[in-house]
C-alpha cells in the first residue's frame, strides 16, 4: 500500500514539475536574465563606459620608441665620414619619444565630460529599456490572463446556446416556434464561435510576445499563475496628482537621458569652441645609432658597439605653437551647429518632460477610472446575469421569442466582458501608477 502510495506521489510530482507555472515576478526574472534588447542596452553602457575611462588618458603623454635597421650596399654616403663610399653599410637607430599638448583649448576635459555624459546616458538607457520591457511584460502578462477568462466566458456562451438550439429544434419539431428562430440561435452561436476564434488568435499573439520579451522557444509551454487582486484602496492618487507627477519625473529615466543629452551638447559646443584656441605642444626625443661599414672591419682602431651609441647619440627637446588664422569657415561653422544643437537638446528635455507628464497624468486618471469601473461593471453583471437567467427561463417556458432572449443574453456576454476587462485594468494601472513613483512592479 505504502509502495503505490510513493508510486503515486511520484507521477504527480513529475505531472506538476513538468509544467512551467510561472508568476509575473518569474516571467519577469527571466525577461531580466534572457531578454535581447535589454542585452544590446547593457552592451552599450559597457563600450560608453570603456570610452569615458579611456577619455583620461588625453590628460597622459604620448609616448613610443622606434626602431631601424638598415643595410646597404653600393655607392653610398657614409654617415661618419659624409663622403661616398662603394662598401657595405649597416646602420642602427633607435629612439623614444615623447609627446604632451600643454595647452589645447581645454579638449581634453571637455572631451571627459562628453564621454562621461555619454556613459551616463547609456546608463540611463538600461534603466529605461528594463522599464519599458517590465510594463511591456505586464501588458502581455494581464491581457493573456483576461482573453484566458474571456475564452472561458465564450465557451460558456457557446455551450448554452447549443442548449437552447437543442431546445428550440424540440419546439420547431413540436410545432411551436418556427423555424426562423433556430436559425436566430444558430446565427447567434456561430457569431459567438466567430469571437472565440478571434480571441483565441489575440491569446496565440500576446503568449508569442511574451516569449520573445523572455526569449523562451516559442515551442515552450507555459502557464501563467493568477495573481490575487490586491487593491490598495489609497492607490496614493489621493495626493495632489501634480506632486505625483513631480516625483515621478523625477525617477523616470527617459527624463534624465534628455538632460544627460542637453550636458553632452554642452560639452560639444566646449569642443568645437577649442578651435579658435592656439595649440601649444611639447616634444622630447632621446636616440642614437650605430653605422658599421666593411672597410672598417679591417681598422684596429674601429670603436665598440656600446662608444658608437655614445657617440651618436640624440636628445631634443621641442615647444611647438600653432595659432589658428583662418579654417575656411570651418571652425564658425562647427561652433555655430554645435550651438544650434546644444539649443535643441534643451527643447528636447521639455519636450520630453510634457510627454512624461501627459503619460503620468494619463495613469493617475486611468487608475481613478478603472476603480469607478470596476464597481460599476459588478453592479452590471449581477443584475444583468439576474436578467438573463430569468429571460432564459421565459424562453424555455415559451413566454418570450429568440429575439428578447438573444438581447438580454448579449447584454449580459458585454457586461461579463466587461467586469473581467475592469479587474485586469484595475490591477494592471493599480500597479502601473506605483512603478512610477519608484516602486518594484509587481501584479
Amino acid at each position: 500500500m505504502k509502495k503505490r502510495i510513493l508510486i503515486l506521489f511520484f507521477i504527480v510530482s513529475n505531472v506538476t514539475f513538468g509544467q512551467d507555472m510561472m508568476s509575473f515576478q518569474d516571467c519577469l526574472d527571466k525577461a531580466m536574465a534572457n531578454n535581447l534588447d535589454l542585452k544590446s542596452a547593457i552592451n552599450s553602457e559597457l563600450i560608453a563606459k570603456t570610452q569615458y575611462r579611456s577619455s583620461y588618458g588625453k590628460l597622459l603623454p604620448s609616448i613610443y620608441g622606434t626602431a631601424e635597421n638598415k643595410n646597404s650596399w653600393g655607392r653610398e654616403v657614409d654617415p661618419n665620414s659624409n663622403l661616398f663610399i662603394n662598401t657595405d653599410i649597416k646602420n642602427y637607430v633607435g629612439y623614444i619619444n615623447a609627446s604632451y599638448n600643454l595647452f589645447a583649448g581645454f579638449t581634453a576635459l571637455n572631451t571627459i565630460k562628453y564621454t562621461k555624459q555619454e556613459y551616463k546616458i547609456n546608463q540611463s538607457n538600461v534603466q529605461k529599456v528594463t522599464n519599458e520591457m517590465t510594463i511591456d511584460l505586464a501588458e502581455k502578462f494581464i491581457t493573456i490572463l483576461y482573453l484566458q477568462e474571456i475564452i472561458a466566458a465564450n465557451e460558456k456562451q457557446i455551450e448554452s446556446s447549443q442548449k437552447q438550439l437543442e431546445l428550440a429544434q424540440l419546439k420547431f419539431e413540436a410545432g411551436t416556434i418556427a423555424e426562423g428562430e433556430v436559425f436566430k440561435i444558430k446565427s447567434q452561436k456561430a457569431s459567438e464561435e466567430l469571437n472565440l476564434l478571434t480571441n483565441q488568435n489575440h491569446l496565440t499573439d500576446n503568449m508569442v510576445s511574451l516569449k520573445q520579451l523572455m526569449n523562451l522557444p516559442l515551442d515552450k509551454e507555459i502557464t501563467l499563475i493568477k495573481p490575487i487582486l490586491q487593491l490598495d484602496a489609497k492607490v496614493e492618487t489621493e495626493q495632489n496628482q501634480y506632486d505625483l507627477i513631480k516625483q515621478a519625473l523625477d525617477l523616470n529615466p527617459s527624463l534624465a537621458m534628455s538632460k544627460f543629452r542637453e550636458k553632452k551638447a554642452r560639452a560639444a559646443l566646449a569642443i568645437a569652441r577649442a578651435s579658435r584656441y592656439p595649440v601649444l605642444s611639447m616634444r622630447a626625443q632621446y636616440g642614437s645609432q650605430y653605422t658599421k661599414t666593411q672597410y672598417q672591419d679591417n681598422e684596429e682602431d674601429l670603436l665598440p658597439f656600446k662608444d658608437q651609441l655614445k657617440n651618436n647619440e640624440v636628445n631634443i627637446f621641442r615647444l611647438n605653437l600653432v595659432v589658428p588664422i583662418f579654417s575656411q569657415l570651418e571652425s564658425h561653422s562647427k561652433i555655430k551647429t554645435s550651438r544650434i544643437q546644444y539649443k535643441q537638446s534643451k527643447i528636447d528635455t521639455e519636450i520630453k518632460q510634457n510627454q512624461l507628464s501627459k503619460e503620468v497624468m494619463k495613469a493617475i486618471t486611468d487608475t481613478k477610472t478603472s476603480m469607478k469601473k470596476n464597481e460599476a461593471s459588478s453592479i452590471a453583471f449581477e443584475f444583468s446575469e439576474k436578467s438573463y437567467q430569468a429571460d432564459a427561463l421565459k424562453f424555455e417556458l415559451g413566454k418570450i421569442n429568440i429575439n428578447e432572449l438573444n438581447a438580454t443574453k448579449a447584454s449580459y456576454n458585454y457586461s461579463q466582458a466587461q467586469l473581467i476587462q475592469s479587474k485586469y485594468e484595475l490591477l494592471y494601472n493599480n500597479a502601473l501608477i506605483k512603478f512610477y513613483l519608484g516602486e518594484k512592479f509587481s501584479l
